[in-house]
């Protein structure tokens, strides 16, 4: 699912506040136009735009975005004063404080026009007035990313100083235009400690209006990971309504900072259990089956769960997506780095809900291409046994 997506170009303010200064509003007449800490006043902006933004995108006798009685299109410039109206409806300043996010600028042409499209250099404008509205910074967030059927794993090196190594992963499924994100998990360094303050998901379509809304897409609250460790992001899980398959997302945190740890926990506290029970269980040979069907075809062949995770790629080529999961390259060599990297997918709250135990069995990653075991299977109670017995 690899698109592209042009990001939006914020025009100067300088000759829009120039020649816009006169109308500023306010008791003080040498404002010139400006607000505290000497920022653009955004009304004045507005004003100036107002009537072609009406005149654009209102419709005929204000039927569209002014009344709404056209096709139920919402009007979000409606009301006594659209400056008033304009500013409260969602989406058009960017949860993200990223202007080129807003639902202004990213609006293609549908029943009307898209900015872009209109005349007297409204885009521009209309930028500019956002700029002045949200002058930043931007959120930190970890920049567009494609996102690929099954495993994924997101960096979070440039998102906030100290986070090199710290990651976001999940499980992603895509059924008619719905993404469903299981197993979401932050990572931390084993150099960092991470903590999170209400993260949400920006969905960035090929083209059309970017969807960036906390209340529906995001979680509350602050999440803090110690150095080393592994855990669920909030409830661990996201859907995603609307997805374009050939868009991207990216993740905005209201506030993600790290300091300085030492991780303790990341190695096993039952390697010896690793070793005699869970090995021996992920070496035994399963149905393999096609990427793309779980519950239907015929096998094609047999192999084990350190076969697809412990399989070394061809020379200069970037390991599987099986081993980015989880890498168990090191089982027979260094089984403290191979427990370490399966621990990743125990859920110390809720075992029985550990990865590590439902993908196996068919209740996890749907797009996880081995026929499903059932709870008895040894292969199963061999890797329970460990997860049990972990801390």
């Amino acid at each position: 699912m690899v698109s592209s997506r042009g990001r939006v170009v914020i025009g100067s303010l300088a000759a829009a506040v120039i020649s816009l200064g006169v109308f500023a509003c306010g008791d003080n007449d040498e404002s010139n136009g400006r607000g505290p800490d000497d920022a653009p006043d955004p009304e004045p902006l507005f004003r100036a735009l107002e009537d072609d933004l009406i005149k654009t995108c209102g419709g005929t006798n204000g039927t569209c975005h002014v009344r709404g009685s056209f096709q139920q299109a919402p009007a979000w410039l409606g009301g006594p004063d659209p400056y008033v109206t304009v500013k409260k409806y969602r989406g058009v300043l960017p949860a993200t404080k990223e202007v080129g996010d807003s639902i202004l600028l990213t609006q293609v042409r549908h029943a009307g026009p898209a900015l872009a499209d209109a005349p007297n250099d409204l885009y521009r404008r209309v930028s500019d007035w956002l700029t002045a509205e949200v002058p930043g910074p931007p959120l930190p967030n970890t920049g567009a990313f494609s996102v690929m059927s099954g495993f994924n794993s997101i960096p979070l090196d440039t998102v906030a100083p100290g986070l090199t190594n710290a990651r976001l992963t999940f499980l992603a499924t895509e059924t008619n235009g719905t993404l469903t994100l299981d197993a979401l998990k932050l990572v931390a360094p084993d150099n960092a400690n991470v903590k999170v303050d209400s993260p949400f998901f920006v969905i960035l379509p090929r083209s059309g209006k970017v969807k960036a809304d906390p209340e529906v897409n995001g979680f509350k609250g602050e999440l803090t990971v110690a150095a080393g460790e592994s855990v669920d992001l909030f409830t661990g899980k996201m859907i995603l309504l609307r997805w374009d398959p050939t868009g991207r997302l990216k993740v905005a945190f209201n506030k993600i900072e790290s300091t300085p740890g030492q991780g303790t926990s990341a190695g096993c506290t039952a390697l010896e259990l690793f070793k005699s029970s869970a090995l021996p269980a992920m070496g035994k040979l399963v149905d393999i089956l096609p990427d793309d069907d779980q519950d239907a075809g015929e096998p094609l062949g047999q192999g084990s769960c350190i076969g697809c995770h412990g399989k070394a790629p061809p020379a200069n080529e970037a390991p599987t997506p099986a081993v980015q999961a989880m890498d168990l390259r090191a089982a027979a060599t260094d089984p403290a780095a191979a427990c370490a990297q399966a621990k990743i997918w125990i859920n110390r709250q809720d075992k029985a809900q550990s990865t590590i135990l439902l993908n196996p069995m068919g209740k996890g990653n749907p797009q996880h291409p081995m026929k499903s075991l059932a709870e008895s299977d040894s292969i199963i109670v061999g890797i329970k046994a460990w997860v049990d017995a972990e801390n």
